[in-house]
């Protein structure tokens, strides 16, 4: 069993399922991939989301943070209903009086199943791509407000790397009070992008010392959101 099921069903489930608890070894291994689910996505208890409305909101349509399950993109709509059907055929089965009936064979079953869905949370990424912009990011409270973002996009469109050397940056980014997440959020959501190349970085008369030269700059679509903020800010 410890080669078929997922660490959490190991460390949460297991004691439950030897002692005959098959119910409850079930139901908190279902119980499991809801966590995962909202720790991955960074859902907060206070939103109380559960069950399929979790799944909706996660990997679902509409504007919010998502979580991409892999296998592809074509595959995003399929995995959801992997998720969504599992919790609303056993999940549901479980919470009611039923569900006392499940046996040793079902136990194991769902335990599995829920180890498979397990596996896909822990190797699905989380994407701002469809967080709706600049009032879903403050929305989300992933920015405080329109300025943040704005000082955050000035600062990185004007950092350049002679040798690829990141560490400054970061250090910058640090002191500013800026997260990684932060971070990567802007070049998720295309406003920023990284671009490189090969520059002679001897002075004249020196042997020449080729080494690649980097940069951050504005997208198209930074620029026309960085323009609104700040003419925003002065109307």
């Amino acid at each position: 069993m410890d080669d078929l099921l997922h660490p959490r069903i190991i460390d949460k489930c297991i004691s439950l399922y030897k002692k005959g608890n098959f119910p409850q070894a079930a139901w908190e291994s279902l119980k499991q991939v809801e966590l995962a689910l909202k720790e991955k996505g960074g859902i907060k208890d206070e939103e109380k989301l559960f069950g399929a409305r979790l799944i909706e909101t996660l990997v679902g349509p509409g504007k919010s943070i998502k979580l991409k399950i892999p296998l592809g993109d074509k595959l995003q709509k399929e995995a959801k209903e992997l998720f969504k059907g599992t919790f609303s055929y056993y999940r549901n089965y479980l919470a009611h009086k039923e569900g006392n009936e499940v046996n040793k064979i079902i136990c194991i079953r769902i335990m599995i199943l829920a180890s498979e869905l397990l596996d896909l949370i822990d190797t699905s990424y989380v994407s701002f791509a469809e967080i709706g912009e600049v009032k879903g990011l403050i929305k989300q409270g992933i920015f405080e407000n329109e300025s943040q973002l704005s000082d955050l996009l000035s600062f990185l469109s004007s950092q350049v790397f002679p040798h690829e050397a990141f560490d400054g940056m970061f250090e910058d980014l640090a002191e500013r009070g800026y997260t990684k997440t932060q971070y990567e959020i802007v070049f998720d959501l295309d406003l920023v992008e990284y671009h490189s190349e090969m520059r002679n970085h001897s002075f004249p008369g020196e042997l020449e010392d080729w080494d690649e030269f980097g940069w951050i700059e504005l997208t198209p679509k930074g620029r026309k959101i960085l323009a609104q903020i700040q003419n925003s800010s002065t109307d």
